[in-house]
Formats: structure tokens, C-alpha cells, sequence
């Protein structure tokens, strides 16, 4: 793969190998899709939503003797919140992955500051990072099991009712307490929409304060027979309640009235605490990538 037109000013990368140049929306769709061997149109949206990006490359000499440009990888900033930035993209493999990979996070910290990777090791490789003084500051993973049983009642002033039945603004609401935890990511209007992410408004569930605010979000939905959740959110000055608990367990309620007595979970940035509770529910970890901080 060569550089994408669109490119910017050329600045050398860590490795004196390595070059890194400012890389232009439809740039950085054509790299995600070759990084992910996905269809430029599934990946998209990734670009559409990235601050600004960069292209890492090398030059090597041609059969012609000319030189030409080979990229080693891209990476662009979709701002959190609470987090600075998120890289999307990655690098390829090969000899000057770590540097490439290193070069490209210089360029977003020049620009955004603090910045997050989730270090899968294949696109965004761990050991480079660790070893600048990034950290690891959580984690996306999966979990899998039965259906768990278990009764817990929703704390004093919280309300819990099927997505389909609350208001947008609610919605809206309770989709931000994400917001705060590393992996997530400013919540769009449509996201509060029926349908959104392939969720069940019916089996997903919102909780409710005293005054009809949003305060906790558990979204799930059934696929070939097995239900999808993804961990519940809850408001900051609500989390220790059992109102998480109590959120995961009215979807297992639901699923389980629908005959579902599967079910797979993420969860990105989840605590400690909320992955002891998960597992002592009888949920198991089956997929997992850290998240690693800048310093």
C-alpha cells in the first residue's frame, strides 16, 4: 500500500525510518480499510468521526530505482470525553511495526494530548507503549454464560422501564453516564433512537430517578437465539447502589421470558469490582484487549 493522496507536511517519526505526514479524511478511510480488510464503506464512519489523523511510512527504492513511499500504518483521534482521544487504525506487520506504531501516537500527543490505544498486538502493539510509560488504565472484554439468575431490587428512587417505553431525552441521558469511562465516547442523538445498534428497545432497560432523569442504561438484544448486552451504564452519583445490578438483571429477565438462556456481554472500561461481580454472577471472560493511557 502507498501514502494516500491527501497527505500533509512530512516529519520524521522516532525511528529515523519512519515517516509520519497528516493524512486527509478520505486518506485515512482508504488505510482503516486495508488495516481492517473491511470495505471503505464499513469504515467510514471512523474517519468521519476522527479529529485529525496521520500515515506512517517508509521509503524504500523502487525496481526502478526511484524511491517510493510503503505505509506502514494510520491512526486518527476520536475524542472521549474524560479521555482524550482514542487512536483508531493501527499498524502493519513487519519489521518497523513498534516504530511505526510509537511515531503515529507522537503525532496525536503533539496534537490532542492525552491519548488511549486498545493493544490488541496485532494492530497497536503493547510493548512499545508500556515501555514509554503508557499504562494500562482498562480494558474491553467479553463475557459469556447462561442467563444468570438473581433478584435485585432497584435502589429507593430509581424507576426501571423497557427503552421503548421511556422518552428520547431520558435516553439520552442515561446513554451519557458512559461517558466518564475510558473506551467510551460523546453520545450521538441518534443513539438514543429505537433500533440503534441493533438493540431491542424492548428488552433493554433504563433507569429512572425521582424526576424522570436518566440515570443507568442496560441495551441488550437477541441474536440467533443467544442475547446481546453490552454492560450496563450508571450515573456516577448513583454507583454505589445496586442499581447496575439491578439494571443487568432486569435484562436477564427479559431474555429469559423471550426463552433466551445464553448470553455474551461488553464492556469497555468496566472497574474491578464490576468484573468480580460479573464473574460471580456466572459470566466467564472469553475475549479481552487492554487499554493503554499516555502518560
Amino acid at each position: 500500500m502507498t501514502v494516500p493522496d491527501g497527505a500533509g507536511p512530512d516529519r520524521m517519526g522516532p525511528d529515523g525510518n519512519v515517516h509520519v505526514e497528516r493524512l486527509s479524511g478520505e486518506g485515512l478511510t482508504t488505510a482503516l480499510a486495508a488495516l481492517y480488510d473491511a470495505p471503505p464503506e464499513a469504515v467510514a464512519w471512523m474517519a468521519d468521526v476522527c479529529t485529525a489523523a496521520w500515515v506512517a511510512f517508509e521509503v524504500q527504492s523502487g525496481e526502478d530505482g526511484e524511491p517510493r513511499e510503503v505505509v506502514l500504518g494510520a491512526a486518527g483521534t476520536r475524542p472521549s470525553p474524560a479521555h482524550g482521544a482514542e487512536l483508531l487504525g493501527g499498524v502493519f506487520s513487519g519489521p518497523l511495526h513498534e516504530g511505526a506504531a510509537l511515531a503515529l501516537a507522537d503525532a496525536a500527543r503533539a496534537e490532542v494530548g492525552r491519548a488511549y490505544v486498545f493493544a490488541d498486538g496485532h494492530l497497536f502493539p503493547p510493548e512499545p507503549f508500556l515501555t514509554l510509560g503508557w499504562r494500562e488504565t482498562g480494558a474491553y472484554r467479553r463475557l459469556e454464560g447462561r442467563v444468570p439468575y438473581r433478584h435485585v431490587t432497584p435502589p429507593d428512587g430509581a424507576t426501571l422501564l423497557a427503552l421503548a417505553d421511556t422518552p428520547h431525552a431520558a435516553r439520552l441521558e442515561a446513554l451519557r453516564t458512559y461517558e466518564d469511562r475510558i473506551g467510551h465516547h460523546a453520545v450521538h442523538e441518534d443513539a438514543a433512537r429505537d433500533g440503534a445498534g441493533d438493540f431491542d428497545a424492548h428488552v433493554s432497560v433504563i433507569a429512572l430517578d425521582d424526576q424522570g432523569r436518566g440515570i443507568g442504561v442496560c441495551r441488550a438484544a437477541i441474536e440467533d437465539g443467544q442475547g446481546r448486552v453490552d454492560a450496563p451504564g450508571v450515573h456516577p452519583l448513583w454507583r454505589h447502589t445496586a442499581l447496575r445490578s439491578a439494571l443487568l438483571n432486569e435484562v436477564n429477565t427479559h431474555l429469559r421470558a423471550r426463552g433466551v438462556t445464553q448470553l455474551s456481554m461488553d464492556s469497555w472500561g468496566d472497574t474491578p469490582e464490576d468484573l468480580a461481580h460479573d464473574l460471580k454472577w456466572g459470566l466467564h471472560v472469553v475475549d479481552e484487549t487492554p487499554l493503554l493511557s499516555s502518560p
